[in-house]
């Protein structure tokens, strides 16, 4: 009990809350008729409509039929876990697609440097015709002919032209 006494005047003497008083009117029960327990049977407790536990005898209850026994699990398939396929073709798929993007990347650098190693020949043979003086008609052209006739026992003659 920790709640405290009311107030009582000095000269009075103070109760002991501990000891019950035996001369005291008897504890009535809080509501309804006294029943005792032997002459109503077993009681179960089950939930009240308004929150709080209803005493119900047992022979009042509806009767309550056995379950029937759970049906035994399915055997688990033989052979590798579907779910654990599928994560692995995903990981397959993962790799196979990193590998294909390396694959692509080298093939696409390589395209760029062959049309950059074109380009870069394409300026060089355009600065060379541009900065070499061409050819505009008119100039001297030599032919040169070189007739080499070789004969019996290392007798060789050579004959040059011009035009």
């Amino acid at each position: 009990m920790n709640a405290p006494l009311p107030y009582r005047p000095p000269d009075e003497p103070v109760p002991d809350p501990v000891t019950p008083d035996p001369y005291g009117p008897a504890q009535q029960p809080l509501s309804g008729a006294v029943e005792l327990a032997a002459e109503r049977g077993p009681v179960v407790y089950i939930p009240g409509a308004h929150g709080g536990f209803v005493a119900v005898r047992r022979d009042d209850l509806p009767t309550v039929r056995t379950p029937a026994p759970a049906p035994a699990p399915a055997p688990a398939p033989a052979g590798v876990d579907p779910q654990a396929q599928r994560l692995a073709a995903k990981g397959v798929f993962a790799a196979g697609a990193g590998v294909g993007a390396y694959f692509a990347a080298g093939a696409a650098a390589i395209v760029v440097d062959s049309f950059v190693q074109f380009l870069i020949a394409a300026g060089v043979a355009a600065g060379v015709a541009i900065a070499a003086p061409g050819r505009r008609g008119g100039g001297d052209t030599f032919v040169t002919h070189h007739h080499v006739s070789n004969r019996w026992f290392g007798r060789s003659t050579t004959t040059i032209r011009n035009r």
